[in-house]
Formats: structure tokens, sequence, C-alpha cells
């Protein structure tokens, strides 16, 4: 799908916890989290945590050329 949507101009950013899958599958840009399955953007209740996910998930969004593995940096 990624590939999809990159083909008609569009960036995108995908957020997994699994860096050998998203090595594998060579999407054009991820960000890796070490949050529990199911918890990919943070914690449940930490609504500070998943914001600054998703805003370096955004910055990667903005500044890196596909393809780019990026891992979290968090507290």
């Amino acid at each position: 799908m990624q590939r999809a949507i990159e083909s008609a101009g569009i960036p995108t950013v995908s957020l997994s916890i699994f860096r050998g899958h998203s090595e594998q599958l060579k999407l054009p840009r991820v960000l890796l989290t070490r949050f529990a399955r199911g918890s990919t953007v943070g914690p449940p209740g930490e609504p500070q945590a998943q914001r600054r996910v998703l805003l370096q998930a955004l910055r990667l969004l903005e500044t890196a050329s596909a393809p780019t593995l990026q891992e979290f940096v968090g507290d």
C-alpha cells in the first residue's frame, strides 16, 4: 500500500515495533518504537508519550528520503 501511495507522489511513514520485518519489507520510511504490540504509538493513557512518537514520525516524513529506518528517540 505504501509503495502505491508513494508512486502517486505522496510521502508516507510507517510505525513499527519489528525491525526485521521492516527491513525485509523495505518500506519507504519507518519509525521503530519499543512499545508493546498493539501500542506502537505509546502506552495507553499516556498522551504526551504518544504525541512525542507522532511528532517524530511527522519529522521523519518531512525530512527523510526513502528508504529510511529510524528508531524512536524517547524517554
